[in-house]
């Protein structure tokens, strides 16, 4: 038997986390486990484009910056057409129930290598808000959503989680 889990990439770049999910699989006592991708979220259309040519799954053209925090970063209003992301246009756009979301946010902000002034700017700041933003949207888009957890369940996917990141 196999069981899919479904994941969700915000912020999927190119898909190079959403392959790892992809190729992962876990096994316990006869049943098989493993991630289908069921969209990817990303601002960058090149990215985008490599994300679904990687990965073979949808690619969703998403800013997830609040309005505020699209001006902090980039310098300047957003462009015409641009619209603030709400927990209901995210669920309308991906359509499917997530039973996992992967964030890899921009890690500028995050860099040990950025100079300490400039991670402390409002700039990075705002990226950083990125991640809570993320989260934020997606826990209110599924809320109603959530799945009741079953120890099976939570094996196979910590297993799967484990097996992605922690082996090669």
């Amino acid at each position: 038997m196999i069981k899919e889990f479904n994941i969700l990439h915000l912020f999927c770049g190119s898909g190079g986390g959403a392959l790892g999910f992809q190729q992962a699989s876990a096994e316990w006592r006869g049943i098989r486990a493993k991630f289908r991708t069921i969209a990817g979220i990303d601002c960058d259309d090149e990215a985008l484009e490599d994300f679904e040519n990687l990965t073979g799954a949808r690619a969703i053209k998403m800013d997830l910056f609040t309005r505020e925090d699209y001006i902090v970063y980039h310098g300047k209003e957003p462009p015409e057409g641009w619209k603030e992301v709400t927990p209901w246009d995210l669920r309308e756009t991906v359509r499917d129930i997530p039973d996992a979301i992967f964030l890899s946010p921009p890690c500028k902000g995050f860099s040990s290598l950025l100079p300490q002034k400039a991670a402390a700017g409002e700039k990075y700041q705002a990226l950083k808000r990125l991640v809570t933003r993320g989260l934020f949207l997606a826990m209110e888009a599924w809320r109603d959503t959530r799945r009741e957890s079953s120890s099976l369940r939570t094996y196979l996917a910590y297993h799967l989680v484990a097996k992605t990141f922690y082996t090669q």
